[in-house]
This record gives structure tokens, C-alpha cells and sequence, in this order.
């Protein structure tokens, strides 16, 4: 372009160029100043002021250097101590959670092992601690043979769960492992670090921290593990908090940056996050930029002088001096700042001595520079006169570009440059159609997504027309096409075209269920074979091409890919001018979103149907073992009831100092029937069914009051019986689960059970005076899921407020 516009300027009369007509005037007052100073200043006592000035700041640069240089080092200091205690904390916090996992574990051995097999006891212990979470949820368990080898609890990645170490799958993880199990064999306990990889992060791995113990009646090691880089971004985040509170001297800081050059630490803290290297001074020198480098370098520290805006009567300009030192292990760069304000106050006061000595020959400078100045004004006001005319023709020009688009004509202008920006203005107006064009574009692709995301209740042959439609219109077709492709990408299905009449009205036709193999599937086949986007601007259009009904002149055919695999692929035709990339990209995102909104669509229902298929498999698993504890169990414990009952009446008379002792085992034996028959309920709720929600809500107050030293009240308002079974099932165990929890965990005084059932609306509430919790910091348990798993199936919500002190309240609504 610059090529271009000196072509111009040599094409007919030479114009007098805008930069030079003021540049002649002034050049000679200009230059004549400059000599004139030259000549005052190199004959006065500048070089004495200079070396007067060089001995203040050598004295005190070195003060200020020792004294940056010290508070980095304090810093690091800091840095290092507070890293060594936290690996000490974090090695005595796994070493607890590792001894209480074991104490669980055997407690529950001890307390199972005569009624249970090894191996149920083995999965019962695994179901306690794998969701057991602590470290904000980063702390976890795991578990395995130590002669087996097999992996029996891994709570943060069940893939391992199962599965030898020998196995060819972890054979990465294998020496962990064979490590792990040396360490149990060989000292019954341990710490172990290593490098491991993290679920949300695959391909990658963080050091990690461990500790194992050996748990002899599983012959396992028991351990606890957490990633490093986790503690150290806690530590981190503590450390910066500290640090960003220091202060020194009168006005010196610290700040600390990475060496992508964020800022993590700042006195304000709207400049955390920053780049570094955007600081700079008034004279646009940017000192951060060299902060950085000093950091990154092979010294990795280094010192760095600046200067900054200050409001001070006395001192125009803040000097700084600045020392950087690198962290290489975190990737920080710690740098302290401080003011070099003594030593330019006594600069300062020398400026002035040197000023009132040369006060009189500034007076005689000041007098010549009015003179140039007068003799500068006067060459320019003529110049000025012509200026304004071709200012105010392009200001004209600029007021009416955005609305009315006008170019400027080839007009007699003054100056070269007017000439130029005639040139340049014209090609922004063009540019500025183009943009808007492109932004108009870009807003309707936008519109259909927002659209597209709105039309949940529509099928998805109404969403393929309505992005169909959609994309014609963006590219300016006369029509187009929108096909799927099967998952063996032999075979096209056609799924709707569209076309625009001469008068501009669309329409879509139906093609639905059309299959063709790819090598006869016209232009959607061709796209698919070849795997990327077809784009032809030269046909001869002499014949009719598959899909299309009319001749094509230009056609643009773009596939999409999911997972490796093209499976959908639409084209567009007869555009007014030729496609290009912006075309595939507006067609490209807008069927991206299509396909990702069939899949989200498609995953939301499958997830629906498998929440329902758990919970109905729970029920059903329920209500057998319910069964089996109430026939089997409930029927055996009975009979030898009523044998101890006859053994009692035959020892009355041959043994009747036996009498008692047996009585007591008949009381036991009926505290167990009774603790079944409650199980058996509690599994399976035959009385909901049977008797009503009413009646069953009534046994479970006398049942939680029986069991545990509390008050329970019970409203209930039922104003329609006819419920379904199933739902009823859903509301009983909702509450037998929130009554039981908060019996259990928080300790309150009183219950309150408050049930309302109308013709269309259910609403159940449930509140407790006991001690609450944090609901942020606390980790949802099993019980709470299945609860909101039972109140989706009933197409209620359910609400968990908590506050600790304050006690609990659960709220569910519905419909009926």
C-alpha cells in the first residue's frame, strides 16, 4: 500500500507536503536554539554540577542495594521455612488418617469375623473408607494384598480397584506398587514418595506423598496419599499472604511475579494477575520487562533502577531501585522496591544552588524562545489557513462514514497527505461494509445456537430444518442440504434441503429417510470420502448434481467429525459470490453446535433412564433382603422362642435355679425378633402400602423416639389417599432417611415432621434443633444422594439448609 501512495504522489503536480511546509519555518529558529544552548551550557559550571551530582548517588546507591538485596533474602528464608514445616504437618496428617482407616478396619474385623466371610468382610470394610475424603476432597484410601497383589480400594480412581499389580494395564504403576508392599513387609509401616498421575489430568504426573501400614488379618497395606502440588498451592496462597503485608523503610515493598511474568503478589491488589511486563515509567521505559528478564536469566537475580510519577512539591520524579532473585522452586521471582527519596532530595537541593547560579541566563533563554516561537507562529498561521480546509473535509467525511458510507472524490487538495488519507479513507469505508457484513453473520450464527438451545420440547428433524434454514441464509445461498452419515461411513442418509425462491421466500422439503452408499451420494458423498471441506467456485453448472433440484453454479459442502468419525455433513449452493474460509468456518461452529447439542440431548435422556433403572434395582434388592429378614430370620428367631418358652416350663420343676437365667435369653431372643421385624420394615416398607402414609409416619415417630432420647411431632394434612405406591415408597424413605441422619449426627432435642398432600401438590418439611453444619465445607454423603435421587423420581426438588448451632431443615415440593 505504501508502494502505492508514492506512485500517487509523482502522478501530475508536485503538492507541498503537510509535515514540510511547517518544518522550513521552523527548522532555523530550532536549530538556532540549539546552538544558542549549546554554546550557554558548555561554558558553564555543568560539569562540576554533574560530578557533584555522580558522588551523591554512588553513597547512596550502595546503602539502597544492601538493603533490597537483605529484605529479598528474608523472603526466601520465609519461603523455605514455612515449605519445611508444611511437609512435616502434611506427613503427620497421613500417618492419622492411615491409623484411623486402621482402626476402623479392625474394629470391624473384630466384630464381624465369627459371623461373616473373610472376603464380605473385606468388601464391607472397602465400602466405609473408599468415600472417605479429606484435604478439600483431595485426600483419599486405598488398599491391596500384599502377597496377591490385588488392588481392593483405590477411593480416588476405581479403574485400579480389582486388578493385579501384575497385570499388563498397570504396568506403569507396577514398581509403586512392588515399592508399597516392600515397605509393609519390611517395616510394617512407612512413608513413600513417588510420582503419580492425576484422574482429571491423564498423561501427567505430580509428585505425591504416602503413607502404608500393614493390616495383618487381610494381609494388606492399608494407605493414604496426597499430591504435593496440592499442599504447596494452599502453602503457596498462605505464604503470598504474608509476604504481600511487608513493608520497609518508608515506602519499600515486595512483589513477586512468575516467570510467565503474572503478578501473584502485589501492594494493590488490582494489579494481581497482571503481566509484569506491563509496568513502565512516564518515558514509556517499561522496568518490569527487564525485572523479568533479570529473573529468567542465568543469574537469576539482578538489580533494576526505574522511575515513577510522585506528587510532591520538591521531587517531580520518584527514583526506585529494585532487587530481583529468582525461586526456582515454585517459578517465582521475588523483587523489593524502594524509593531513592534521600538521595534525590539531596540532588535536589544541589539543582537548586546550580539553578539560582544560572537564573540569569535562563531569563536571556526564555527571551530568544519567545522570539523562535513568535517566528514559528508566523510561518504557520499561513499554512494553517489551507490546513483547515482539508481537515474539515475529511471531518465531514467521518461524520458521514458509519451511517452513509460516502467516498471522498478526487478532489484538488492541498498537501500530499490529504491525498493519502483520501485513499486510505475510501478503502475504510469498503473495509467497514465488509466488517458489518461479517458481524451481521457472525450475530445470526450466535442467534441460532441461542435458538438451538431453546428448543428443547422440538424433535430433531425440526432442529436440522431450522439450522439448515439458518445456514443458507448466513452464506447467502439459493439452497442447501443437511445429511448424517451411519457409523460404518458406508452409507449417507438425507435428512432435509432447502431452497429460496426468486421472490425470496424459503421453503424445506422433505427428503427424510433417502440412504445412498458414498459413491453415489453426489456432492454430501464426495465431501464425506475426502474427508474435509469441498469448495467450488467455477462450475459450469450444464447438469443437475445430487441433492439439488437446480443448476449449480458454486457449491460449498462441509463435513463434521466426532470422535475421529465424520457423522454429519451439509452443503449450500449458488452463492451471489464465490465461499470462501469464513463461509466453512460460519457453517463449521454452527453444525459443531448442532452435533453437540444431539449429543447433550441424547446423553441427558440416557442418564435419566439409568437413574431410574438404579433406583428401581435398589428397591427390588430392598424389599428381597427385607423379605428374607422377615420370613427367614423373623420365623427362626420365633421358633426358638417358643422352645425356649417349653425348655422353661419343664425346668421348673427338675431345675428351677435355671429358670431365670433361661427367661433372659427369651428376652433376648425378643429383643431380636423386635430389632429384625424393624429391620425388615425399614428395608422394606410393606405397612406405606398396606395401612397408608399416615399410619407409617406414625411408627416411625414411635420408632425414633424409642430408639433415640428425643421429640418427635408429626403433621400431617392428607387431603387426597390416592397415591401411587411407588411414589409413597419414595416420600416414606425420604423421611425415614432425614429423621435418621439428623437423630444421628445432630444430636437435637426435638423433630418436627410436617407433610402436606393435596389433589396437585406435595410438600414435605422436615426440621431439627440440633447442632447443623457448614453446608460449603461439608462433603455431600451417600444418604443425602439418594434422597435427591428419590425426590427427582417423584418429580419433587429437595432443599438442605444448615447452619451450625441452628440445626437443619429439609424441604421437599412437588406435585402429586
Amino acid at each position: 500500500m505504501k508502494k502505492n501512495i508514492w506512485q500517487r504522489m509523482n502522478i501530475g503536480p508536485r503538492r507541498i507536503s503537510l509535515s514540510s511546509s511547517p518544518f522550513y519555518a521552523s527548522a532555523a529558529v530550532i536549530i538556532s536554539l540549539g546552538v544558542f544552548m549549546a554554546i550557554f551550557w558548555a561554558f558553564n559550571e555543568y560539569e562540576a554540577y554533574n560530578e557533584s551530582i555522580e558522588n551523591i548517588r554512588q553513597s547512596y546507591d550502595a546503602r539502597y542495594r544492601e538493603r533490597v538485596r537483605e529484605e529479598v533474602e528474608k523472603v526466601i528464608d520465609f519461603v523455605e521455612y514455612r515449605r519445611s514445616q508444611a511437609v512435616q504437618r502434611i506427613e503427620s496428617e497421613i500417618r492419622d488418617r492411615v491409623q484411623s482407616a486402621y482402626s476402623i478396619s479392625s474394629h470391624m474385623y473384630s466384630r464381624h469375623k465369627d459371623e461373616m466371610a473373610e472376603i464380605e468382610l473385606k468388601d464391607l470394610v472397602v465400602e466405609v473408607l473408599r468415600p472417605i475424603r479429606w484435604s478439600n476432597g483431595r485426600g483419599y484410601y486405598f488398599a491391596g494384598g500384599v502377597e496377591s497383589g490385588i488392588i481392593d480400594l483405590y477411593g480416588d480412581d476405581p479403574f485400579y480397584e480389582g486388578k493385579s499389580r501384575f497385570s499388563p494395564e498397570l504396568r506403569e504403576a507396577r514398581k509403586k506398587f512392588r515399592d508399597i508392599t516392600g515397605i509393609v513387609k519390611e517395616k510394617g509401616a512407612g512413608i513413600y514418595r513417588y510420582n503419580w498421575t492425576k484422574p482429571e489430568a491423564v498423561g501427567r504426573v505430580y509428585p505425591k506423598i504416602s503413607f502404608v501400614k500393614y493390616f495383618k488379618p487381610f494381609d494388606w497395606y492399608i494407605g493414604a496419599g496426597i499430591y504435593i502440588d496440592d499442599l504447596e498451592k494452599t502453602l503457596q496462597d498462605d505464604v503470598l499472604a504474608r509476604i504481600q503485608n511487608i513493608r520497609f523503610g518508608r515506602d519499600g515493598e515486595i512483589l513477586g511475579f512468575r516467570f510467565d511474568g503474572t503478578i501473584i503478589c502485589h501492594r494493590d491488589e488490582r494489579f494481581i494477575g497482571r503481566s509484569i511486563s506491563d509496568f513502565g515509567d512516564d518515558q514509556e521505559y517499561k522496568f518490569g520487562s527487564e525485572m523479568w528478564q533479570k529473573g529468567i536469566s542465568t543469574d537469576a537475580e539482578g538489580f533494576v533502577r526505574y522511575v515513577s510519577s510522585k506528587d510532591s512539591q520538591d521531587v517531580k520524579n520518584n527514583r526506585n531501585l529494585a532487587y530481583v532473585k529468582a525461586y526456582d522452586s515454585w517459578g517465582w521471582i521475588f523483587v523489593a522496591t524502594m524509593s531513592m527519596d534521600d538521595m534525590e532530595q539531596a540532588i535536589e537541593k544541589e539543582r537548586k544552588t546550580y539553578l539560582r547560579i544560572n537564573f540569569e541566563n535562563i531569563t536571556l533563554f526564555i527571551s530568544l524562545f519567545i522570539v523562535a516561537v513568535s517566528l514559528m507562529l508566523l510561518f504557520a498561521y499561513f499554512y494553517s489557513l489551507r490546513i483547515k480546509h482539508g481537515i474539515s473535509l475529511f471531518t465531514n467525511f467521518l461524520r458521514r462514514a458509519v451511517d452513509e458510507k460516502n467516498r471522498i472524490e478526487d478532489t484538488h487538495l492541498a498537501f500530499t497527505e490529504f491525498e493519502d488519507l483520501r485513499y486510505l479513507a475510501n478503502q475504510m469505508v469498503d473495509d467497514l461494509s465488509q466488517k458489518e457484513l461479517l458481524i451481521r453473520r457472525d450475530e445470526l450464527r450466535l442467534d441460532t445456537l441461542l435458538q438451538l438451545g431453546m428448543m428443547e420440547d422440538r424433535c430433531f428433524q425440526d432442529k436440522y430444518e431450522f439450522i439448515l434454514e439458518r445456514i443458507v441464509r448466513i452464506t447467502r445461498s439459493e439452497g442447501g442440504y443437511l445429511a448424517l452419515v451411519n457409523t460404518a461411513q458406508t452409507h449417507l442418509n438425507l435428512y432435509c434441503c432447502y431452497e429460496i425462491s426468486a421472490e425470496g421466500e424459503g421453503k424445506t422439503i422433505q427428503v427424510s429417510g433417502i440412504s445412498r452408499p458414498l459413491e453415489q451420494a453426489g456432492l454430501p458423498g464426495k465431501a464425506v470420502i475426502r474427508g474435509e471441506a469441498v469448495v467450488c467456485n467455477g462450475y459450469p453448472g450444464t447438469q443437475q448434481l445430487f441433492p439439488y433440484k437446480r443448476m449449480v453454479h458454486r457449491h460449498l459442502n462441509v463435513p463434521i467429525y466426532n470422535s475421529g468419525k465424520i457423522v454429519i455433513v451439509a452443503g449450500v449452493y449458488n452463492n451471489g459470490r464465490d465461499y470462501d474460509t469464513s463461509d466453512i468456518r460460519q457453517m463449521t461452529m454452527l453444525l459443531d453446535g448442532l452435533w453437540l447439542h444431539v449429543l447433550k440431548v441424547c446423553a441427558e435422556e440416557e442418564m435419566t433412564r439409568l437413574e431410574r433403572q438404579i433406583i428401581a434395582v435398589s428397591e427390588e434388592e430392598r424389599s428381597t433382603i427385607g423379605r428374607d429378614l422377615h420370613d427367614d430370620l423373623g420365623s427362626h428367631l420365633s421358633g426358638v422362642e417358643l422352645l425356649c418358652m417349653v425348655l422353661q416350663k419343664k425346668l421348673k420343676q427338675d431345675a428351677p435355679d435355671k429358670v431365670e437365667e433361661l427367661d433372659a435369653i427369651r428376652n433376648l431372643i425378643r429383643e431380636a425378633i423386635e430389632i429384625t421385624r424393624r429391620l425388615a420394615q425399614g428395608l422394606y416398607p410393606v405397612h406405606v402400602v398396606e395401612h397408608g402414609l399416615e399410619s407409617s409416619f406414625g411408627e416411625l415417630k414411635v420408632e425414633i423416639e424409642n430408639l433415640f432420647d428425643l421429640q418427635c411431632n408429626l403433621i400431617i394434612d392428607i387431603d387426597d389417599e390416592q397415591m401411587d405406591p411407588s411414589r409413597a415408597i419414595h416420600l416414606y424413605y425420604i423421611t425415614r432417611e432425614a429423621v435418621f441422619n439428623a437423630a444421628r449426627h445432630g444430636r437435637p432435642l426435638n423433630i418436627e415432621i410436617h407433610l402436606l398432600i393435596e389433589k396437585r401438590r406435595l410438600s414435605l418439611k422436615i426440621d431439627d434443633d440440633g447442632c447443623g453444619f457448614k453446608e460449603k465445607s461439608t462433603q455431600l454423603g451417600i444418604g443425602l444422594h439418594t434422597m435427591k435421587y428419590r425426590a427427582k423420581a417423584i418429580g419433587a426438588s429437595l432443599v438442605v439448609e444448615s447452619k451450625v448451632g441452628q440445626g437443619t431443615s429439609i424441604s421437599l415440593e412437588g406435585e402429586k
